[in-house]
């Protein structure tokens, strides 16, 4: 996903009255500037060429980062985008052109920004891009605000096979929220504004929950993580004969995923296993949450969905939380995770001794969602996820999924 072509993938219509490039084409008209940082070798946000609130106000969103230094660093790359410097002074440049004919009526019909401004029915907006990273759901996510800084949406652009439905699954997960007739008592999420195709893209719009202070901890919320896992309808099943169990099998025979000795070792162990299954997240991270006028907001709900393991959503924030906040190499990871497990499956309405089995089931899940996204062409790293889970169940290393 990090590079020049992602930058601008979903801005612009598949059209040949619309191109993308430094610079226009003979017979075209520039009508969106963009600047790419830090670099088009290392895209992580694109900000308009004039913008500056807007783009300062897109540094304190997508960087706030935990502690005093986080906060300075946040504060200090925020400063600069207000003062307009970086845009004066970097080098990359994309642009989205138009062939000269093409009228302002049509705009909408070519240009993502142009789309926005008429949902939100205002004359002018300012999209500010962070560029998907190099992960499995890695789509562009795009801040959209007016030229004089305020903040009016957010929007989710799904551009392949894989990344669509995700976005689709967000606003279906949301709209199911607003439709409740009591709200979360422990969480927030954002409303639902808008769900679109456009141009074969999929686009959500949300309000913009903005600022608040990030979460930090090492243990995933835990009032958050019970009501979200019991607040819906739980069911109980052995693992072998759940729903959820059966979708997983099929997931790995459609993509060919050499995932089927972990599968089948797992069902050995613990396929008759009494679970509860209740409503999942898919990525409950301390990334994706806020804590906002004394409330936790929650987003990226695309992977959220009944019938889940009760539990792996608190295994999958501690793993994470392990791997990519503390820092520790997957084994190490896997083991302080699997030691701290009983006690957030307490009161989840699991076995205390289900932690190994949450651990097996988080690794599989995330292993086969890289076999996913390298079915649509996505590259990855390595599978650092299959290789713990192989190494947790003790299969041969030339079992392992290919990295």
């Amino acid at each position: 996903m990090r590079d020049a072509d992602a930058c601008m993938r979903g801005l612009a219509a598949a059209d040949d009255r619309v191109r993308v490039g430094p610079a226009p084409p003979p017979g075209f008209r520039r009508v969106d500037a963009y600047v790419v940082l830090p670099s088009l070798r290392r895209p992580g946000m694109l900000v308009p060429a004039g913008s500056r609130r807007g783009a300062a106000a897109a540094a304190r969103q997508y960087l706030l980062l935990p502690g005093r230094k986080g906060t300075a660093m946040t504060g200090a790359a925020a400063a600069a985008l207000r003062s307009g410097l970086p845009q004066r002074l970097g080098r990359s440049r994309l642009g989205v052109h138009v062939a000269a004919g093409v009228s302002e009526a049509e705009l909408p019909d070519l240009v993502l920004r142009h789309r926005l401004a008429a949902l939100l029915d205002t004359r002018e907006v300012e999209l500010v891009v962070r560029v998907g990273a190099n992960r499995p759901n890695g789509k562009p996510v795009v801040q959209v605000g007016d030229p004089a800084g305020r903040v009016l949406a957010y929007a989710k652009v799904g551009w392949n096979e894989l990344t669509r439905p995700l976005v689709a699954a967000e606003a279906d997960a949301l709209a199911s929220f607003a439709a409740r007739p009591d709200p979360p008592r422990t969480f927030r999420v954002s409303r639902l504004l808008h769900a679109l195709e456009w141009q074969g893209n999929t686009v959500t719009v949300v309000e913009p929950l903005v600022g608040g202070a990030p979460v930090s901890e090492f243990d995933p919320p835990r009032d958050a993580t019970h009501e979200l896992a019991l607040g819906g309808v739980v069911t109980r099943s052995t693992l072998a004969e759940s729903d959820w169990w059966a979708d997983v099998r099929a997931r790995i025979a459609a993509v060919g995923a050499d995932l089927d000795a972990a599968a089948d070792a797992i069902a050995a162990e613990a396929g008759e296993t009494l679970l509860g299954f209740g409503r999942g997240h898919g990525d409950w991270t301390p990334w994706n949450m806020r804590r906002l006028d004394g409330r936790l907001v929650v987003w990226d709900w695309e992977r959220s969905r009944e019938g889940v393991p009760v539990g792996i959503d608190a295994v999958h924030y501690g793993l994470l939380v392990a791997l990519n906040a503390r820092k520790l190499p997957p084994p190490r990871a896997v083991a302080e995770t699997l030691e701290r497990t009983p006690g957030w499956l307490a009161g989840l309405d699991q076995p205390a001794e289900a932690a190994r089995v949450m651990m097996c089931l988080e690794l599989l899940e995330m292993s086969l969602r890289y076999a996913e996204a390298r079915t649509t062409g996505v590259t990855l790293r390595s599978d650092r996820f299959g290789i713990a889970l192989h190494r947790l169940l003790d299969l041969p290393r030339d079992t392992a999924p290919v990295p």
